[in-house]
């Protein structure tokens, strides 16, 4: 190992030029010139770098090839070998650390507009000579340096980008300095950003996007967030907005209170954003809300797709609807059908998803409740019903729907809300109150007579005001009204649990034609057979002796319709069957087959 001068050494350092010196000669001592020698790095072979892997000898013998740490700050030690021929020489070395220095950060450019970035390079060097490997670390006062950290190549150089936006997305203005750090020493340099100005206010969200009216029992408030930004399209805190309500609105909102129609003076944040609420008066309606910076209302921003809803459920727009009315349930457990309840606001719009409906039965088993769900816009849900104990004598069962909602009324005032003690005078009429139809305490109107009796399910609020009761389908307890527009909004039908074997009623027979009724075997023979069965017949020709052959030409109706009973308990709900025939004669029979959806059978044959 030699230095720049030729001088044996015992080590190298970074920069410091030193070589392997081989010495190729033959057994008298003379050199051999012109032969391939071979470096290798035998020994901690990571720890250092020879220039060449073959140097020839020179006319005295002798090859040279340099030799570095692997790095400025590389240090220990490691065995190095040289090849010439047969021969093979070997030598130790200890390897010395650097001291590495580093420039000042190299700008792309010293002025940057708001948000702008420019290059970053950092010169480092060892005894002068730059350094390879060297892993420089960069940051700023403000904004951000991308790579954070980098690594000298070749030419000792370490580059990155600036860029003046802070992590929450704000500008940086003002003078930033930049820094460099590698091996213990840190430089710097200084750039200047010029400061943002707002240019532009997006709208960025309205969260829930629909509320609805003060009152409903849902969310009547909406957040509502637009965000500020540079001309860079960075976020820029601090500026000055005013928040207002524009002429395209229901009556009776407010911006961070209920009511309250001013304007807002706002300051953007951190992140540019401003935040505020927007309360639901009354009315439904499509929302609009403008927010403008206060030196220039020409940016502005409107908020989109925020709208209010009704809400409650009005009792005119409470409906129910039944699956199967007539199911097979008087002999059987498990019978079942689907109750499904739709509900409305008084301007007929989908009550809000979630609204609760309940349900009660006078026998049987159902569903105690279901949430209402949006499909397509529309406000349902669906409940079960399932035959079994108990079983009322005639086969019939009450089932009432019911929530919380609002009771009909006029709005005289034309609100969208139900008052009392104003004037208002409209085409020569004053009024001083709305006009409700006040309806008294829902019940589950089970003996079906019209009116409550004790024992029968009653949803009491307490009122006692005198007013008119009445029954199924909208049953109302009589002298219970309240005088205010909440109720418990309420429907009620009527389910048959039919009997699984037919009687035939009412038949008359003739050559030609059968027809007869077909009714359960419940007691009060009104009812009829489950939705479903099946009326089938086969013709018997018992008179051979004639040429005449009996068949059945058609039996119908064929099947049992769905059959939803009406308020008046004694109207006979069996169905009515004809037997059409031809070519049948005195002593000939028909049988007819009556089939139930869970295949009981009941036959009956006709004489002709």
């Amino acid at each position: 190992m030699v230095d720049a001068n030729n001088n044996v050494v015992n080590g190298i350092t970074y920069g410091g030029g030193q070589k392997i010196r081989a010495t190729y000669t033959d057994a008298n001592g003379n050199p051999v010139k012109q032969t391939l020698v071979s470096f290798s790095v035998s020994t901690n072979s990571s720890a250092a770098a020879l220039a060449y892997a073959y140097v020839t000898t020179n006319d005295s013998g002798i090859a040279y090839d340099p030799l570095s740490p692997a790095t400025a700050t590389t240090s220990g030690a490691a065995t190095v070998s040289a090849t010439a021929g047969k021969a093979t020489s070997a030598v130790d070395f200890s390897i010395s650390g650097s001291t590495v220095t580093i420039g000042n950060p190299v700008l792309g450019s010293a002025s940057l507009a708001a948000s702008g970035t420019t290059s970053v390079r950092v010169l480092a060097t060892a005894n002068s000579t730059p350094a390879s490997g060297v892993t420089v670390a960069f940051s700023a006062d403000c904004g951000t340096v991308s790579p954070a950290t980098s690594t000298t190549s070749g030419d000792g150089y370490a580059s990155s980008s600036y860029s003046a936006v802070k992590a929450d997305g704000t500008s940086c203005s003002g003078t930033v300095k930049i820094y460099a750090a590698a091996s213990g020493n840190t430089t710097n340099s200084s750039l200047t950003v010029a400061s943002p100005t707002a240019s532009a206010i997006n709208f960025i969200s309205a969260t829930p996007a629909q509320i609805y009216v003060t009152g409903s029992g849902a969310s009547s408030q909406s957040v509502l967030r637009f965000k500020v930004l540079d001309a860079s399209g960075a976020a820029y805190s601090g500026a000055a907005v005013t928040a207002s309500l524009t002429e395209n609105n229901p009556g009776g909102l407010g911006l961070n209170a209920v009511g309250s129609t001013g304007t807002l003076s706002l300051t953007s944040d951190g992140s540019g954003v401003i935040t505020f609420t927007v309360f639901a008066g009354s009315i439904p309606g499509p929302v609009e809300v403008k927010a403008a910076l206060t030196n220039n209302a020409a940016v502005y921003a409107l908020s989109k797709n925020l709208s209010v809803q009704y809400g409650p459920p009005s009792q005119d727009h409470f409906s129910i609807s039944v699956g199967t009315f007539n199911v097979e349930g008087n002999n059987r457990d498990g019978t079942t059908s689907t109750i499904t309840a739709r509900l409305a606001d008084r301007q007929g719009n989908a009550v809000p998803a979630g609204t609760v409906v309940n349900f009660t039965a006078s026998g049987g088993q159902i569903g105690a409740s279901c949430p209402v769900t949006l499909s397509n816009g529309i406000a349902s849900c669906t409940t079960t019903f399932s035959s079994q104990a108990p079983r009322a004598s005639n086969g019939r069962v009450a089932v009432l729907a019911y929530a919380e909602g609002l009771k009909n009324y006029v709005d005289n005032n034309a609100n969208n809300s139900y008052d009392t003690g104003y004037r208002y005078t409209f085409n020569g009429t004053t009024y001083t109150n709305d006009t409700l139809s006040d309806m008294g305490d829902a019940y589950r109107d089970d003996n079906e007579n019209g009116q409550w009796d004790s024992g029968e399910f009653v949803i009491a609020r307490g009122g006692s005001t005198t007013c008119s009761g009445s029954g199924w389908p909208t049953p109302s307890r009589v002298n219970s009204c309240t005088g205010t527009v909440d109720t418990t909004v309420r429907k009620q039908v009527v389910l048959i649990m039919s009997g699984s074997t037919a009687t035939f009623n009412a038949s008359t027979s003739s050559i030609n034609a059968i027809s007869f009724r077909l009714n359960d075997n419940n007691s009060t023979s009104l009812n009829p057979m489950p939705y479903g069965t099946t009326v089938s017949a086969t013709a018997i020709d018992n008179t051979s002796s004639n040429s005449l052959s009996c068949t059945v030409v058609s039996a119908l109706p064929a099947v049992v319709p769905n059959i939803g009973p009406d308020t008046d308990t004694s109207k006979q709900l069996g169905t009515d069957h004809t037997v059409s025939l031809s070519g049948c004669a005195v002593g000939d029979q028909v049988r007819v087959t009556v089939t139930t959806p869970l295949n009981v059978e009941t036959t009956k044959t006709y004489d002709l």
